[in-house]
């Protein structure tokens, strides 16, 4: 896969239009969006928007310390066309599981967008190849109730509670995965 082509993914995506009315600069690419979906979206960019910070006049604003595509990807995960994770044609999967989901819920809880990070659950809910270590590590760090209630409550034997010990789990994660283990082994 080339860099131009994914660029052309993020381009496409993020054209101006006449419904776009902020340019988002990361990295020095621009990406035209529209300040009512993102304010409505997240309530750091309704803050930025329409709070008296500097941001609210200027035409473009930086947003810095993040990588352009994993933020692109983010973003449209508010918008009306977003990135999928999954595309059939090879060339438009921009969505790895393990490599950026970290990446992508971070990014959802610092820009403050509960329906990107939803979105990001439900990939991983929906997606075999990630490891249920990892489901239960992403969805204890950040906080996906639903997919650390149906991931625990898949594990069905004592093997599969192997490791999780050494994870660093929340201890309220920990008592979910002992009383799991107390079920299957009728404690």
């Amino acid at each position: 896969m080339s860099g131009t082509s994914e660029l052309s993914i993020y381009e496409t995506t993020f054209a101006k239009t006449d419904k776009t009315d902020a340019i988002l600069v990361v990295g020095g690419k621009k990406l035209h969006v529209n300040k009512a979906v993102l304010s409505y979206h997240s309530d750091y960019f309704s803050a930025l928007f329409n709070s008296e910070f500097k941001e609210k006049s200027i035409e473009e604003i930086e947003i810095k310390d993040v990588k352009f595509e994993d933020f692109a990807v983010v973003l449209s995960l508010v918008h009306k066309n977003p990135m999928k994770p999954m595309h059939a044609a090879p060339r438009l999967t921009i969505f790895p599981p393990l490599d950026n989901s970290d990446k992508f819920l971070e990014l959802a809880d610092r820009f403050m967008l509960p329906a990107a990070k939803r979105f990001v659950e439900f990939f991983l809910y929906e997606n075999p190849k990630v490891l249920t270590k990892e489901k239960i590590r992403l969805a204890d760090k950040y906080h996906l109730e639903d997919l650390l209630e149906v991931t625990i409550a898949s594990l069905e034997s004592q093997d599969e509670f192997k490791g999780y010990s050494k994870m660093g789990l929340s201890d309220a994660t920990k008592s979910k995965l002992f009383d799991r283990i107390s079920t299957i082994l009728n404690i």
